[in-house]
């Protein structure tokens, strides 16, 4: 598990972090067509470079539901970084100081719930690929609730370690109740 580039990081995630993952996909899929690269970036020599643009544009996304998120916004405040609606800082993947493991999963999971898993799905009720999709988005979402609420991985003044200061936890609020609709899953 390692992020790609370093100052900037690309990505956090490699192609190897998406074949550990999940070695059966690529073995029943070995003939993915990578045809239809990002723009931003040059076009893919192989399958590996393929994977590791689709982990560059995860990451991208990952950072921009961070940044949107209200957690960022009352961690930034708690800092004693002003923002407002209109001023949100950025997220610095250089300053990622601990937890780099849970964001290469985090990336993985999103890179095969949004890129992978649906060029191979069908699409029908309870395809085994849908299935899948749902278990990724299920771990994705765990993941990005967990990394948002306890901010004990951002060095937010770049000096290399995660004072007390810098370190927020933030209380997730589940409602329970008996109504069948109303009904709220906790896992």
């Amino acid at each position: 598990m390692a992020f790609i580039g370093s100052d900037p990081v690309l990505s956090y995630a490699t192609a190897e972090d998406l074949r550990d993952r999940d070695q059966r996909f690529f073995e029943a899929n070995d003939g993915i067509a990578f045809a239809g690269a990002s723009s931003q970036l040059p076009a893919p020599a192989d399958l590996d470079d393929y994977l590791e643009d689709l982990t560059i544009r995860s990451t991208q996304r990952i950072n921009q539901k961070i940044r949107a998120s209200s957690a960022w916004r009352e961690y930034m405040n708690h800092v004693g970084i002003e923002n407002d609606i209109n001023n949100i800082p950025d997220i610095n993947p250089d300053l990622i100081i601990d937890r780099k493991e849970a964001f290469t999963d985090m990336c993985v999971y999103y890179t095969f719930k949004e890129y992978l898993m649906p060029k191979m799905a069908d699409f029908t009720e309870d395809s085994p690929e849908l299935v899948k999709i749902r278990y990724y988005e299920n771990k994705f979402e765990d993941l990005f609730t967990e990394l948002t609420s306890v901010w004990d991985w951002y060095d937010v003044n770049g000096d290399g370690t995660v004072s007390d200061s810098e370190k927020l936890v933030a209380q997730i609020r589940t409602r329970r109740s008996r109504g069948r609709r109303a009904r709220t899953y906790v896992r």
